[in-house]
């Protein structure tokens, strides 16, 4: 009689089919890709496969998205205002934003809200703790979903003035520029009328200008040229 299957032939008989499966559906795909490019999606359908656009499936995350600790329990709460702003608030959402794994769709969906609250919370934090990195970023993602340009302004301005450590200062100038060139606004060239020639912050205003000018005129490369 011929020997038993053990437990490790059933493995390996289960990962060789599971890698044949694997290859199919790749060659599957790349065949679809390669015959079909102007079909792709519905191609990807009809085998199988469900399509989402990006936005759609954020969306989704952030409607099945629960709190899974009293920190997230009390900022929901927060946002929802059923707590009162406050610093232990505040604590908590910085908790949030230094957990190893944070409840990202759960706090994202606040922020495509442009929830009042939130917004508060994060002028809050600014206001006590001036050109902290995390809160100018949440403040610039909070403008993509209410436009509040002239706060993202004057809130990364006063950082940018106060800010004495040269490298973390480079890199303020840098998001300023980011946040705010959607809207047409020069941060680089306004911060430049704030610092005198030949000082330090100057010379890193001049830097940065010239090389955001130095991308802007590169030319696209073209793929297709061989």
């Amino acid at each position: 009689m011929g020997r038993k299957a053990g437990k490790e032939d059933k493995d390996r008989i289960a990962d060789e089919i599971n890698r044949l499966k694997n290859e199919t559906i790749s060659d599957k795909i790349k065949e679809i890709f390669r015959t079909q490019p102007d079909n792709y999606i519905s191609a990807l359908e009809d085998i199988g496969f469900k399509y989402y656009e990006d936005d759609d499936f954020e969306e989704k995350e952030e409607r099945e998205a629960k709190p899974g600790n009293r920190n997230q329990r009390d900022l929901v709460a927060f946002f929802e205002g059923r707590k009162p702003l406050s610093e232990s608030v505040f604590v908590k959402f910085l908790a949030e934003h230094d957990a190893e794994e944070p409840n990202v769709p759960l706090i994202r969906r606040y922020f495509r809200e442009a929830n009042r609250n939130l917004k508060a919370l994060i002028l809050y934090g600014l206001d006590h703790y001036p050109g902290r990195i995390d809160l100018l970023s949440d403040l610039a993602y909070f403008h993509e979903f209410e436009n509040m340009l002239s706060t993202v302004i004057k809130y990364y301005t006063q950082a940018c003035v106060e800010q004495e450590n040269l490298q973390t200062f480079g890199e303020l100038a840098r998001e300023f520029y980011w946040a705010t060139n959607p809207d047409g606004y020069e941060a680089l060239h306004a911060l430049r009328e704030l610092f005198a020639a030949r000082t330090e912050k100057r010379t890193i205003i001049d830097f940065l200008i010239e090389e955001m000018e130095a991308e802007e005129s590169e030319e696209p490369i073209d793929l297709l040229t061989p």
